[in-house]
């Protein structure tokens, strides 16, 4: 629609500039004041929790405009750093190696290890095999004690000359005293026959274990290791950006200073990703005019045209050419004749300001082009 808008206006002014042109005469084109807005939105979207402007309201760069609730973010971006801390801790333990009192450690239990597989494929030593004969024959004496006692205190009982608990403790007496000496025979038999194959298998792999666990500490963690641990840290650490950028969406800032055109959410509305705020910079105006072919020689970029207003009579305004653009653009057919649908505009934009207030967005502004200045050029 404003392109309709501005082809109009170009089409009542081409046919004066291009006659102004041949009597090499200034040039007269008329266009619209603009001011430069800007859309402001999430591009994540969510439920609006604080709208803190107003329509028309008058806010620098950084000021909040709307908020939306961020609790599912903010654990996420909790987690990310969670996840950062333990990658930076394995990665700052590897780079330092082992301390030196779990090297100590690592050693000692490897030596313990070491001397359980050395006994093991030893085998006992004839003090403790004598030892476990000398407590299984004691085992056994006791035994055969009980046993004596046993029969004693069973026969009197039977005479009704012992009393019940008296035959229930000899009783216990002696199931006690035979466990003690088969777990002293038993123990007497391992000692004499040795560790079995399987024992000193274990032991030897005990051993393994621990000697490699200590070369590794000694050695310190492998380069591949390391560089693993440093990539997953990097991850980690992309992962809590990615988790700050999505909160970050969360609160809908002012880029610029301006004015808010349109704010069309309240409180409690799910808004989708996408603009909700209209910002429009007073004091960053443009005019787009349409000049004939004829004139391309005429205008420059970074050219001063001199401007006026309708509302501020013969006083003058300045405005600096942004851009002039490279494609040219037809005329409406409708409102043209068949000769005159054949010239094309092509567009110029000017960069102007307010002149304090004077200037305003919807004016409409006429710019003059002294064709005599831009051939002396």
């Amino acid at each position: 629609m404003v392109k309709l808008k501005r082809l109009l206006l170009a089409a009542v002014v081409v046919f004066v500039a291009g006659c102004a042109a041949e009597n090499d005469r200034p040039v007269e084109v008329t266009g619209q004041i603009e001011a430069v807005s800007v859309a402001l939105g999430s591009r994540i979207g969510g439920r609006v929790c604080e709208v803190l402007v107003e329509e028309g309201d008058a806010v620098v760069a950084g000021d909040v405009l709307v908020r939306l609730e961020a609790m599912e973010l903010e654990a996420a971006v909790a987690a990310a750093a969670a996840q950062l801390a333990q990658a930076e801790a394995l990665l700052a333990k590897l780079e330092a190696g082992a301390r030196v009192e779990d090297i100590r450690q690592a050693e000692a239990a490897a030596t313990v290890a070491e001397e359980r597989l050395r006994l093991a494929e030893k085998g006992s030593r004839s003090q403790e095999v004598a030892a476990a004969e000398a407590a299984s024959g004691a085992a056994r004496a006791q035994r055969d004690e009980a046993r004596a006692v046993f029969a004693r205190i069973k026969r009197l009982y039977e005479g009704n000359a012992a009393s019940q608990q008296r035959f229930d403790e000899v009783k216990h007496a002696l199931e006690a005293a035979e466990e003690q000496y088969r777990g002293a025979r038993e123990r007497q038999d391992m000692v004499v026959e040795g560790a079995r194959s399987e024992e000193i298998a274990m032991a030897r792999a005990d051993f393994d274990r621990a000697a490699a666990f200590l070369d590794e500490l000694r050695n310190g963690a492998r380069s591949e290791d390391v560089a693993a641990a440093r990539a997953a840290r990097d991850a980690a650490q992309a992962n809590l950006d990615r988790a700050r950028v999505a909160l970050a969406e969360m609160t809908i800032v002012a880029p610029r200073a301006g004015i808010v055109e349109s704010m069309d959410v309240h409180p409690g509305d799910l808004v989708s990703p996408g603009a909700v705020v209209r910002l429009v910079d007073p004091e960053d105006l443009e005019l787009v005019l349409y000049v004939g072919a004829g004139m391309l020689g005429h205008v420059r970029v970074g050219e001063q045209v001199s401007l006026t207003t309708d509302a501020h009579g013969d006083r003058r305004f300045e405005g600096t050419i942004a851009r002039v653009a490279s494609k040219g653009e037809f005329t409406p057919r409708n409102l043209q004749t068949k000769e005159e649908r054949v010239q094309q505009v092509f567009a110029v934009k000017l960069k102007l300001d307010s002149a304090g207030g004077l200037l305003r967005a919807g004016m409409a502004a006429t710019g003059h082009f002294d064709l005599n200045a831009g051939m002396s050029q």
